[in-house]
């Protein structure tokens, strides 16, 4: 009987301990802006959120002697507000490359096909330097749905981009 009350009341503190953790992994911050125009000074709270993007290379990580068959080369976590768009963060944060009306590489992303901006490079990433190549964009593993000028920033998020081909 003991025995049962100890495996009981251990659960319980192991599901406590998960629920608390789960609840402190809240990444929301917030900053406040002030700006005095004509001696009024305005003060603004802006809500700041994070998520991280990824970039996965194929082959193998020269800095690991394990054999594999992509890594992630570069990692970075990037705060965004409600205002911001995935697109832009990665253009500031990145050497990004959009496709051009003959599929040449824009780093102004100012060409929209009619379905979105396309992707051809990002960091270490040159899709038009292979034969079908193509940028691959997922969203915690999952592949997107949605291109990058049209997927909504959500908070804890991993938005990874991995060259491939078809």
């Amino acid at each position: 009987m003991k025995a049962l009350k100890r495996i009981v009341l251990g659960s319980l503190l192991f599901l406590t301990v998960v629920l608390l953790g789960a609840c402190a992994l809240n990444t929301t911050e917030s900053s406040t802006v002030s700006s005095t125009t004509n001696n009024t000074t305005m003060t603004t709270t802006v809500d700041l959120f994070s998520f991280t993007v990824e970039i996965v290379t194929p082959g193998d990580n020269l800095e690991t002697e394990a054999v594999e068959e992509e890594y992630v080369s570069n990692s970075k976590v990037i705060t965004f507000t409600e205002e911001d768009t995935l697109l832009d963060l990665l253009r500031a944060n990145f050497t990004v490359y959009c496709a051009d009306a003959s599929g040449g590489k824009d780093e102004t992303c100012s060409y929209d096909s009619g379905f979105g901006r396309y992707l051809v490079g990002i960091d270490t990433l040159d899709a038009t330097a292979i034969t079908n190549g193509y940028i691959a964009f997922y969203i915690d593993s999952a592949y997107a749905m949605t291109g990058v000028d049209a997927t909504p920033l959500e908070d804890g998020k991993v938005y990874s981009f991995k060259l491939e081909t078809f």
